[in-house]
C-alpha cells in the first residue's frame, strides 16, 4: 500500500513536491500513508478531514460538504464527479483517500522501516541507513528513528526518541516531537506555501505530532501538551544541541536544516550549538471565525552569525510572537499570520481560496522585514514583499490553471515577476499534461521552461509514460539550454509495484541544471539534480 501510494503521488502531482529547496515534506507523506490505510467516510468527513487530501483545495472540500448537504449520503466514491468542478482527473487522484463506509480503525502496534542506500562502485562508508520504529498501546506510542549518511561511523549517529499520548484533543509528548501550528510563519516544518509548498499545505494545521524526520537541526526535543477547554491550547518547551560550526568571530558556518555529515570538516560542526525554546499557542473559535496567538522565547549559546546559510539567522535570546485570524465561510477560506521576530523585525501573510464562477481562485500576499527569522517557521533573508494569484478551471473538456506571482525585493529596488500555465485532459486510457512557466527580472525575461507529459494506460497493471522538459536561462546575450527527455513504465499488480525510467539530458552550464522528480523508497522524496550531459534512469 506505501509504494502504490508513492507511485499515485508521482504520478500526478509533482508540482507539489518538485521543489530546488529542502523542506520536511516527508511529514506530507505520513499523512498520506495514514490516510491510505484508513480512507475518509465522505459522508461524515468535515472540512478538517478532507484538507489532509492534498490533492483537494479548501474550496474543493466545501463542495464535497455542500454537494452532500443538498442532495444527501454519497452512494459511492464516483458519485463525487457529480460535484460541480470535479472530473475523472481529480478523481483519480483522491480515490485511494476516500471511502463511503469508514473501515475500522486497525491499530498497528509496531511498524518498522528500514531503508539502506550504498553507491556502485562502492566507496568507504558511502552507505546510508535509516530506520523508523513505532510502537502502539492504546492512546500510547514510541518512536524511534535512527540515521547514517554517507561517511558517518556510526549507525546511531542520528537518532530520535518520542513518547507520545493522543486522547481526541488532549495531547501529550516527550522526547522529540514536532509542531505545526498557524500558517507557517512561526511554527510550521513544512513553511510557507509562498516558497515551496502551496495553498492546501498551510490551510491544514497538525498541531502537536510524533517527529519522524530525519532533519537534524529541526523539530523539538522536550515536551509538550495539548488540550481543549475553553480555548484550544499547546504549552511547550525544548532544548537540544544542533550542527554548525562556530568560529572565533562568531559566524556560523553551514547551519542548516539537514545536519547532513559528508565530510570530516562537517563531522566537526556536530553538536554545536545549544538551543532552547519554550512557549504557547491558543486558538479561540468564534463560530466561522478562529483567533490564535502563538510565542515563544529562545535562545542560542554560543550566539552567532549565519554567515553562509541563506537565511543569514542571528543566533541570540529574543521573544517572537504571532497572531493569527481565519474564516471559513460556505464558499471560500481566508488565513492570515502577522508576527514580530529578533530584532522586531515583522513578518507576515495572507491567503484567500474562493470559487468564482467556474473556477477556483486562490490569491495571497507576503511581507518579510530586512532580517526577519523564525527558527521554527518560515526563512526569509531580504525585505521581501509579494504575491501569487492561481486561478483553476475543472470542466468536461479540460483542466486548465494560470499562476502569476511577483516576489519582490524593496532593498534593491527590483521584483521576479513570474507566470504559469497548466493544462490537463483525460480521455479514455490517455491522460496528458503541459506546464509552461517564464520569469523577468528586472523588466527583462530571464527564465522559461516548459514540461510535457504524457500517460497511456493500455491494461489496468500496465502504464506508459513519456516525459519531456526544456529551460532556458537568460544572462545578457547569452543563453543557457537545458533538455530532458524519458520513457517509463510502470507495472503495479497486488502487492507488486515497478517503474522503470530512461532518459537523455543535455544542459549547456549549471544555471540551466535541472531538477528532475524521482521515484525512490517508501517515505523519501527526492528530486535528482542533473547538469552537464548523458544517461539517466531507474528501476
Amino acid at each position: 500500500m506505501t509504494l502504490l501510494l508513492f507511485l499515485s503521488l508521482i504520478s500526478y502531482e509533482e508540482s507539489l513536491f518538485e521543489v530546488e529547496e529542502g523542506r520536511d515534506l516527508e511529514i506530507l507523506l505520513d499523512e498520506m500513508e495514514s490516510l491510505a490505510r484508513h480512507p475518509l467516510d465522505i459522508n461524515a468527513a468535515g472540512f478538517d478531514d478532507l484538507v489532509k487530501i492534498l490533492y483537494l483545495t479548501p474550496t474543493d472540500c466545501l463542495k464535497i460538504i455542500e454537494y452532500r448537504m443538498v442532495h444527501g449520503p454519497y452512494n459511492t466514491t464516483e458519485d463525487v464527479l457529480y460535484v460541480p468542478g470535479f472530473d475523472e482527473a481529480l478523481y483519480d487522484k483522491i480515490r485511494p483517500f476516500i471511502t463511503v463506509k469508514a473501515k475500522p480503525l486497525r491499530i498497528e502496534k509496531c511498524n518498522v522501516r528500514l531503508r539502506s542506500i550504498t553507491e556502485l562502485p562502492r566507496s568507504d562508508l558511502s552507505e546510508e541507513y535509516y530506520t523508523r520504529s513505532e510502537v502502539k498501546y492504546g492512546d500510547y506510542s514510541m518512536h524511534l528513528i535512527t540515521e547514517k549518511d554517507p561517511y558517518e561511523h556510526s549507525f546511531l549517529d542520528y537518532y530520535a526518541v518520542g513518547f507520545f499520548a493522543s486522547n481526541d484533543e488532549r495531547r501529550c509528548a516527550l522526547g522529540k516531537y514536532n509542531l505545526d501550528l498557524g500558517s507557517g510563519v512561526l511554527l510550521s516544518p513544512v513553511g510557507s506555501f509562498l516558497y515551496s509548498t502551496d495553498f492546501r499545505v498551510i490551510t491544514r494545521e497538525r498541531g502537536l505530532f510524533p517527529y519522524t524526520s530525519v532533519l537534524e537541526n529541526s523539530g523539538f526535543f522536550g515536551a509538550a501538551y495539548s488540550d481543549s477547554l475553553l480555548l484550544r491550547y499547546t504549552v511547550f518547551v525544548s532544548q537540544q544541541k544542533l550542527d554548525g560550526r562556530i568560529d572565533t568571530l562568531g559566524f556560523a558556518r553551514s547551519f542548516d536544516a539537514s545536519g547532513e555529515h559528508t565530510d570530516s570538516l562537517s563531522q566537526s560542526r556536530k553538536d554545536q550549538i545549544n538551543e532552547q525554546l519554550f512557549g504557547y499557542d491558543a486558538h479561540y473559535r468564534i463560530s466561522d471565525l478562529q483567533i490564535s496567538n502563538r510565542s515563544y522565547w529562545c535562545m542560542y549559546d554560543p550566539p552567532f552569525v549565519c554567515a553562509d546559510s541563506t537565511t543569514q539567522f542571528y543566533g541570540d535570546k529574543f521573544w517572537t510572537t504571532g497572531i493569527g485570524l481565519n474564516y471559513y465561510a460556505e464558499s471560500f477560506v481566508i488565513v492570515s499570520e502577522l508576527a514580530r521576530s529578533f530584532r522586531n523585525r515583522i513578518g507576515g501573510l495572507f491567503g484567500f481560496n474562493g470559487q468564482f464562477s467556474s473556477c477556483d481562485v486562490q490569491l495571497a500576499g507576503k511581507y518579510f522585514q530586512t532580517g526577519f527569522y523564525s527558527p521554527k517557521g518560515v526563512e526569509a533573508d531580504d525585505d521581501y514583499i509579494g504575491g501569487v494569484l492561481v486561478v483553476r478551471h475543472r470542466s468536461s473538456i479540460a483542466d486548465i490553471g494560470v499562476t502569476v506571482s511577483i516576489d519582490g525585493d524593496t532593498e534593491a529596488d527590483s521584483a521576479k515577476y513570474k507566470v504559469q500555465f497548466n493544462f490537463e485532459k483525460k480521455l479514455g486510457m490517455v491522460n496528458a499534461k503541459l506546464q509552461t512557466r517564464w520569469r523577468w527580472y528586472g523588466g527583462e525575461r530571464d527564465y522559461a521552461s516548459s514540461r510535457a507529459f504524457l500517460r497511456v494506460t493500455p491494461f489496468r497493471h500496465l502504464f506508459f509514460d513519456i516525459r519531456l522538459e526544456d529551460k532556458y536561462v537568460y544572462d545578457m546575450n547569452s543563453v543557457s539550454t537545458g533538455l530532458f527527455a524519458a520513457l517509463e513504465m510502470g507495472f503495479e499488480f497486488k502487492a507488486v509495484r515497478a517503474r522503470l525510467r530512461y532518459g537523455v539530458f543535455d544542459t549547456d552550464d549549471y544555471d540551466a541544471r535541472l531538477y528532475i522528480y524521482e521515484t525512490d523508497l517508501p517515505g523519501v522524496i527526492k528530486n535528482r539534480m542533473l547538469y552537464g550531459d548523458g544517461h539517466y534512469g531507474f528501476i
